[in-house]
């Protein structure tokens, strides 16, 4: 009789509980199995349900967080100098004296498990010291680099991790070893 009632949830059809239950009478152990065979087809019958919204139309339901991006990478600034958003996507970091010169290196991830790659470089002048970003859905990393005359590195940031919809998150900060 279990075996019957198996093959019916298999084949998608309901079983007749009514009948079930009555051929196994009292038979408690019976019994607890018929039950764990109809539980089997009540979740289906749940998942079988229609979407709500779609019409009537059966669709599979949408599995929970599909649609979101499960890791969300968190804006982090490794820099020996101070670097600042402002407005919706622009980063500002103040002049020193020394530097002759600015390289602002743009690189994308396109996939959480890919490296960045570098997507823009450009070279401002000393007194230049705020750029807009192209915010998108893809994390930026941006290296900062304030060179000497004699091209020595004085001052450094690397901002990875920015997006547009993380642009108002806080930033986390790491140490600089320069």
């Amino acid at each position: 009789m279990l075996a019957e009632a198996r093959a019916a949830v298999a084949a998608g059809r309901a079983p007749d509980e009514r009948a079930l239950r009555a051929r196994l009478g009292g038979n408690a152990e019976a019994l607890a199995r018929l039950e764990r065979v109809l539980a089997v087809h009540r979740a289906r019958g749940r998942v079988e349900q229609p979407v709500p919204g779609t019409g009537g139309a059966t669709e599979p339901r949408p599995v929970p967080g599909t649609g979101t991006r499960l890791l969300r990478t968190r804006p982090t600034v490794n820099a020996n100098m101070e670097v600042r958003r402002q407005g919706a996507a622009a980063l500002e970091w103040d002049a020193v004296a020394a530097v002759a010169g600015w390289e602002v290196r743009i690189s994308e991830r396109p996939d959480v498990r890919a490296d960045y790659e570098l997507r823009d470089t450009l070279t401002l002048p000393a007194g230049t010291t705020r750029i807009e970003l192209p915010l998108g859905e893809l994390p930026l990393r941006v290296h900062i680099l304030g060179r000497t005359r004699d091209g020595r590195l004085l001052r450094r940031a690397v901002i990875s991790g920015l997006t547009r919809e993380g642009w108002a998150d806080r930033w986390q900060r790491r140490a600089s070893a320069s």
